[in-house]
């Protein structure tokens, strides 16, 4: 049966929560899976910034995470650890204080292209879709404790409060691993198993608006999707007892 060829050119288009823009199809989730703005940064902890904070040489800083400090104070170890239990951030989910915390958010910006073929017989549109240059983006931000001033401390304690703020620290960057490194394949793969959509004739008459809209909301569900997996992955993680 002979079938009629259509050829749509690649669209390039660029929307992100009702903003239009330029170079691709943009989408941003908060923790709970939530479309958000472009760009926007995880902000939620909302930390009290130290103006003039002491960090431990060595301690291994991420260059993609923005890290947030509050100050504590004490002249022992002992005392500083009571102030980070006191003036940590404030989980509200268990109205308790905790000595260090992250928030994050994920997102991606991708194109699509498509070739479309008629059924003659029934009007139908066969979509073939392809989403490419896709680049997962990350925002992620951990806030620790950082002591104002650590002049009082013996070297033993000086030994213990590192120690002590680099467990966290790996804590921390335990939850990064699992938010980014972990799942940028897992991006790729998704997105890219969106390739087919059947329009019915009706539909076809706005075949362009027709695809972007069913590749958005594929790629949205995507990431609802990729939000929960990592929820559940951190809950695991937290459900085990630290090492």
């Amino acid at each position: 049966m002979k079938r009629g060829l259509f050829l749509v050119l690649p669209l390039m288009l660029m929307i992100v929560a009702g903003n239009a823009e330029s170079g691709g199809i943009s989408q941003y989730f908060d923790r709970t899976g939530k479309l958000t703005g472009v760009g926007k940064k995880a902000t939620n902890l909302r930390p009290r910034h130290a103006a003039d904070h002491s960090v431990p040489e060595g301690l291994a800083l991420r260059k993609d995470v923005q890290y947030e400090f509050y100050p504590v104070f004490g002249k022992t170890f002992a005392e500083i650890v009571r102030s980070a239990e006191e003036n940590g951030p404030l989980n509200k989910k268990i109205s308790a204080r905790q000595t260090s915390a992250y928030d994050w958010r994920i997102g991606w910006t991708y194109r699509f292209s498509f070739t479309a073929e008629e059924d003659e017989e029934t009007g139908a549109v066969h979509c073939d879709i392809v989403i490419h240059d896709v680049n997962p983006a990350y925002s992620v931000s951990i806030i620790l404790p950082a002591l104002t001033d650590d002049s009082s401390l013996n070297p033993v304690e000086k030994e213990l409060w590192k120690n002590y703020l680099m467990s966290l620290l790996e804590r921390e960057h335990a939850h990064v691993r699992i938010i980014k490194d972990d799942t940028q394949d897992i991006i790729l793969k998704r997105l890219g198993e969106v390739t087919y959509l059947l329009l019915s004739p009706e539909e076809a008459a706005d075949m362009e608006n027709a695809v972007e809209r069913f590749v958005r909301a594929e790629t949205e569900k995507t990431g609802r999707d990729i939000v929960v997996m990592i929820r559940q992955k951190l809950s695991a993680f937290d459900a085990d007892p630290a090492p």
